[in-house]
Formats: structure tokens, sequence, C-alpha cells
């Protein structure tokens, strides 16, 4: 029996205020599955020779990456979204603070420790270690690909590209707000205009897949496609578009299949590799946000103590598992990819323990706006942040 339009619209309006209640939850265990699920796809493409199972090489890792831009994309707009509504405006000093206490400490001090290395094993190259110093690895990368001289902390392409987008992003979000009935029409020609950009160069010009894949300008839409969810949800009227992908749940399993599909059975015309390629942060954007709704509401394995950990300790061995698996090459010690696997997570509770959460109860403490801060961003201290 089909539903009426009258209960289509209440059904929708219940689904609304669910979703309103799970955004604004101090913990969305959905956004913990999301970066635990990133996080694993990254250090299993590292660690597993997937070519032996599937016969070629699954871009686990190029997914896992893609899943941390949309994500960082969704929360921080959403963020900046919630002090706008409450405020009427968005600090800039008080964003970049806290994103400076958030990221900074357990990024110099992974970076001192493989300059440490790097030079201990006589490995060290200046150029590398300026380039991931200045936050400039996704360039490096881009124009010099895996040369030895940029490998000095190479994992630090992507966090780059997100360092340029949290510079220039709530400057931008400012003036779009301007005009708040524009917001959605202009982001999406600005999605649409960087789709173009990025064809032109590789169909026409000939610029290479690694320039395509790493450099900041290439992979800013997979940010804006999360900043548009945050727009979309963020708006009463287009939020109830949104909630139709919710109102059945086997709908959820829709992303999670077309993007294996896209893993397991690549194009071979540029064309459209190039269309699956831009199609793809809309499809982790969908999936995010059937994730964070299910995730609360019938997905218990969201909320298991793995997740909460993986998706805890996801900063900190994204950075250090590069560094661990080096050291554990260089000593020579036995079955090395088991050893990386067990001290690569020692070293993120180390990194967690030690440099994130004291910076982060640093910057809770001493912020000038101590009580409306935690009000505004419940989800940035808990664990469905970032």
């Amino acid at each position: 029996m089909t539903n009426t339009p009258v209960q289509e619209e209440a059904t929708l309006r219940v689904i609304d205020r669910e979703l309103t209640a799970v955004l604004h939850s101090k913990v969305i265990s959905g956004l913990d599955a999301q970066r635990a699920l990133a996080v694993a796809l990254v250090l299993a493409d590292h660690y597993l020779v997937t070519e032996h199972l599937f016969g070629t090489h699954l871009q686990l890792g190029s997914l896992g990456v893609m899943i941390f831009f949309v994500l960082s994309g969704f929360l921080i707009t959403s963020i900046l979204l919630r002090e706008h509504e409450a405020t009427g405006s968005i600090c800039l000093r008080e964003f970049y603070r806290r994103r400076a206490f958030r990221i900074f400490p357990a990024f110099y001090c992974c970076w001192m420790l493989t300059t440490v290395v790097d030079l201990a094993v006589h490995d060290f190259h200046w150029q590398g270690a300026l380039t991931s110093f200045f936050y400039m690895m996704d360039y490096g990368r881009a124009f010099h690909g895996a040369e030895p001289a940029y490998l000095h902390m190479w994992i630090s392409w992507s966090l780059a590209i997100e360092e340029k987008f949290y510079l220039l992003w709530p400057l931008l979000l400012i003036l779009l707000l301007r005009k708040r009935s524009t917001v959605v029409r202009t982001m999406l020609l600005i999605i649409l205009g960087l789709w173009t950009y990025r064809a032109i160069l590789n169909l026409a010009l000939g610029v290479g897949w690694i320039y395509l894949y790493s450099a900041f300008e290439m992979r800013a839409d997979s940010l804006l496609a999360g900043c548009l969810l945050a727009i979309l949800v963020g708006n009463s009227k287009t939020r109830l578009v949104c909630c139709r992908l919710l109102r059945r749940q086997w709908l959820s399993m829709l992303p999670p299949l077309a993007l294996a599909c896209i893993l397991l059975f690549p194009p071979a015309n540029p064309a459209f590799l190039l269309l699956l390629w831009s199609l793809q942060p809309l499809i982790v954007a969908a999936m995010l946000l059937q994730t964070a709704y299910w995730g609360a509401r019938s997905w218990t394995f969201c909320r298991s103590r793995m997740v909460r950990v993986v998706a805890l300790l996801s900063y900190s061995l994204y950075l250090y598992h590069p560094l661990g698996s080096k050291i554990i090459y260089f000593l020579h010690v036995p079955h090395n990819g088991l050893a990386s696997a067990l001290l690569v997570p020692v070293m993120a509770v180390a990194s967690y323990r030690l440099v994130e959460r004291p910076f982060m109860r640093m910057r809770d403490h001493y912020s000038p706006h101590r009580v409306k801060t935690q009000k505004l961003f419940p989800a940035e201290t808990g664990r469905g942040s970032l």
C-alpha cells in the first residue's frame, strides 16, 4: 500500500526532527563509523596486497582519503553554520585558533620524529622536509611524484589539502552567506566549474593523473561536497529533500555498492573514469548522511567500542603509519607487516594521550568564549568530529 502525499509529508517531518537531533548531539556514532572506515581503508591499502585477493590493486586508500575530505567539509561547515545561526557572524580568529590547537601539535611532533628517523638512517632530504613542514606536500607530490627527495612525511599531502581548505573556506562561506537564497546554487556552480576545469586539464591538455589526484584545486570538490551536504541539512527547506534518502533503510546500501563497483570495475575510458571520479564525493556524501542517521537509530555496530577507539585515534593512525613502517623496515624486524601493525597503534595511542588530548584541553580551557563555544560546537568536542 502506497502512502498518501499527506502521510509522506508527515514521515519526512518525523525524519527531519530525528536527523536534526542526531546532528546536534555531542557524539555522532555514524560519523565515528565513517572516520574509522576511512582510516581502515588507508591502512588496508598500505598494508594489504590486494592484487593477491582481487588480481588488481584496489584504490582503497584513495577512497579512504576521499571519505576524510567529505567528512571534513561536512563537519567544519556544520560548525561554522551553527555559529552563524547563533551569533549572526563567524569568528575567524576563534576558528583558526581551535584548528591550530587540534591539528598542529600532533602534526609537528610527527614531523620532528620523522626528521630524526630520516637523519638516523641517512635518508633525509631537505626539499621534502620543508615541503611537508609548510603544508605544501600536495604540490610536492603533484609536481615530483614519488621522487625520493619528496618522500619526507609524504602522507601529509592530504593534510596539506585540508589545511588550505581550513584557511580559505571560512572566508568564502562568509561571502556566500551574505545572500543565503543563492548559496546552494553558487556551491553547485563552483563544483561544476571544478569538474570542468579538471576535465579540460586532463582530457584536452594532457595533465597527468598524479597532478589531478594530489593538487589542492583538483581535490577541492571532494571537500565542497561535504560542505554542500552541511548547507543542505542546515536549511529547513532543503533538509526535507535530504530526508528522502533516509525514508527506507535499504537505500543506505546503494552508496556503498556504487563505491564498491567503482573500485572493482574501474572503466578503461578516460572520460568515463573522470566522470565517476567526480561523482564519487557526492556518493560518499550520501553515504555519510545515511550513516549518521541510521547509526544513531539502529546500527549498533557504529557505537561499538572498537569503532569508537579507531575513530578517536584516526588522526594519529593516519599520521604515524608511514613512520612506524619505516622504523620497522630499517630495524630489519622480521614479519615487518605484522610488526608495523603492532607498532603503529602504540604510536597513535601515545600521540593521542601525550600530545593531542593535552592540547585540546588547553584549547578549551583558554578559550575566550569557553561556555559559548561548548554550546555552539558540541560535535567538535565529541568523537564524531575532527
